[in-house]
């Protein structure tokens, strides 16, 4: 896993090189957390049939060694006037690569080759993650690309003379010569509700600044400065290459023991809930705990660690975990946070545990962690986001049987729980709807402001939504709650250093996204095709739990402790003057009820750190 950059410019614009290699290496000062093994840097024309020089290129890279630690495998990678910067795994790399005449011990010489052998179409067999750059000189194009749930990020700026891409919107910025400048409407929708889900049509919160989607080749003909973008790989298969009628349970083992490849020590999140014990139940029957490190958080508002206890327990194991602290030191590690993940997230333990969760495991020597990402989206794990699109199918389909085990497993909304069979057919059954601001919140901002967080669109694709539970599924996981799982998970463990791995994001799996709702909930449990695998493998303690709340972070604690560094966070802020005054905030800041309930504060302390890292500027 690693960070790149790569900026192109034509030949009226190219200024001199040092001047921009000089951009690149401020580029990779901004990344060198994901890539603290290695860095390099090259510059070079790229020059037409006749002889003309089209553009002037530049790439860079900072590389985390995972697969082939020698430095052959340093990048930007180079063969025959091909350039590769790359960042991710190729899993089957071997497997591509029969043909290759010399063989190879790492996964971008052979990402390279089959690109040259194949183009973009060699994706398609590809089982991983990636994001890249890559320059054919004999077509004079250059290529970027993204896997197909977009695990790995790859953002771009472009106009009539440059294009800029990086694995993260600071050094695009760095490379752009800009500063990174909010849409005022995004700013309000995260005002408003709290989450800024990332776009499905490649947009984001930033001016100017695109993600290459997932899935999908962005082509720059340098000739004729055009750009081109297109999907190359499907998200969901009709069936698995390999064998379509591959047992679930094989196919998912399959998938752990290929995230298992690495040359650096590899750990299990352990969250105490279905999904990664799932993974342990799978490492103890196929005989490969030896292989990871368990590493569990306690954020003491839940059972969790103690269920992840209670699994290590039974295999008689040990594992590292980590109790969070929310004292002096907290405010410097909620900056750190804001500085890596570069958008603005809600006060919660996916974002802010976890990054302590991966230093303890870097500290550990950790460079690669396996986690349960993608099975919620995929296999049905949440409740009230999905239940409504599943019930309503079933409504349509006549399907009471399913209907009525849900109301006695005491799962159907209060509302609904009282109705005859025919009534709860011909029901309004609930979707996700947005949460509005309190109206208490709502009168503190400036009048200015207020209107505009009131008529805010939602980033929600759910919000609303009128389709079918797999087609509810199928906009989560291209543009909705998954990508922000998904940019969390690698902020949050790239500024450690570490690799994120998610077996249940093996593309082979993604077909189970289009599964009836009927299929994944039953009664009073949900998940219902993960938590059967549990016989095939080793059955843990937390196979039927019912109660998972996550990796809670406890804001309202942090908020107690560290009220005075954090009202002055507030009153240095430009950004958080537009929305409220300081002495509003600070009258709330001293109420410690008033505190823990104001989602406005919440939010508005996001903005304020975003901007004190430098991730956020005034227009």
């Amino acid at each position: 896993m690693c960070g790149l950059a790569v900026l192109v410019q034509r030949p009226r614009h190219s200024g001199d090189v040092a001047a921009l290699e000089a951009r690149l290496q401020r580029a990779l000062a901004l990344m060198s957390h994901r890539g603290p093994d290695a860095r390099g840097v090259t510059v070079q024309p790229v020059l037409g049939e006749d002889g003309g020089e089209h553009a002037i290129i530049g790439l860079a890279h900072a590389r985390l060694s995972i697969l082939d630690l020698d430095p052959r495998s340093n990048q930007p990678f180079a063969s025959d006037g091909h350039l590769l910067a790359y960042n991710g795994e190729i899993y089957n790399f071997r497997a591509l690569t029969q043909g290759m005449e010399r063989k190879t011990e790492g996964d971008t010489e052979a990402l390279l080759w089959l690109l040259r052998q194949r183009g973009t179409a060699a994706l398609t067999d590809a089982n991983g993650m990636w994001a890249f750059c890559w320059l054919d000189p004999a077509r004079g194009i250059l290529t970027a690309a993204r896997d197909r749930y977009g695990k790995k990020p790859l953002f771009y700026c472009f106009d009539a003379d440059r294009i800029a891409f990086a694995s993260e919107p600071a050094a695009l910025m760095a490379l752009w010569g800009a500063k990174p400048v909010a849409e005022t409407g995004s700013l309000d929708s995260f005002v408003s509700e709290g989450w800024l889900l990332p776009a499905a049509d490649g947009s984001t919160f930033l001016k100017k600044v695109r993600e290459v989607r997932p899935g999908h080749v962005l082509e720059l003909d340098l000739a004729r400065w055009s750009l081109r973008e297109e999907r190359a790989v499907p998200l969901c298969i009709e069936a698995d290459p390999g064998d379509p009628d591959q047992p679930l349970a094989e196919l998912l083992a399959d998938a752990v023991k290929a995230r298992l490849l690495s040359d650096r020590k590899v750990a299990l999140l352990l969250s105490g809930g279905v999904d990664s014990s799932l993974i342990l139940s799978i490492l103890s029957a196929r005989g490969w705990l030896s292989e990871v490190v368990c590493v569990v958080g306690d954020a003491g508002k839940s059972d969790d660690a103690r269920y992840a206890h209670a699994c290590l327990d039974q295999l008689g194991i040990a594992g590292l975990e980590l109790a969070l602290d929310y004292g002096e030191a907290s405010v410097d590690q909620f900056l750190d946070v804001c500085a890596h993940q570069a958008k603005p997230f809600p006060l919660i333990g996916n974002v802010l545990g976890m990054a302590d969760l991966y230093k303890a495991a870097a500290a550990e020597g950790v460079r690669v962690a396996l986690d349960g990402t993608g099975a919620d989206e995929i296999f049905g794990g949440y409740w009230q986001r999905q239940i409504g699109f599943a019930m309503r199918d079933a409504a349509r389909a006549g399907d009471l049987g399913w209907l009525r085990r849900l109301r006695e497993g005491g799962m159907l909304p209060r509302e609904l729980a009282s109705l005859d069979d025919a009534d709860l057919c011909r029901a309004r059954l609930p979707i996700p709807a947005r949460e509005l601001m309190a109206p208490e919140d709502l009168a503190l901002l400036h009048p200015a402001r207020r209107r505009g967080v009131e008529l805010a669109p939602s980033s929600d694709p759910l919000a609303d939504f009128e389709g079918s539970f797999a087609e509810a599924l199928a906009r989560d996981a291209t543009g909705g709650r998954m990508q922000e799982w998904l940019w969390q998970n690698d902020r949050n463990a790239m500024a450690a250093g570490i690799e994120n791995r998610s077996p249940f994001l093996d593309y082979r799996l993604a077909r189970r996204l289009a599964g009836a709702g009927s299929s994944k909930f039953d009664g009073a449990f949900n998940k219902t095709a993960l938590r059967a695998l549990f016989g095939c493998f080793t059955r843990l303690p937390t196979a039927m739990r019912q109660e998972k709340q996550g990796f809670r972070w406890v804001y309202g604690r942090f908020l107690r402790q560290n009220g005075p560094a954090l009202m002055s966070l507030l009153a240095n802020s430009h950004l958080v003057a537009q929305y409220a005054s300081v002495d509003s905030l600070a009258r709330l800041m001293v109420d410690n009820d008033s505190a823990g309930r104001s989602k406005l504060l919440q939010r508005l302390i996001v903005l304020a750190g975003l901007e004190a890292r430098g991730r956020l500027a005034v227009a």
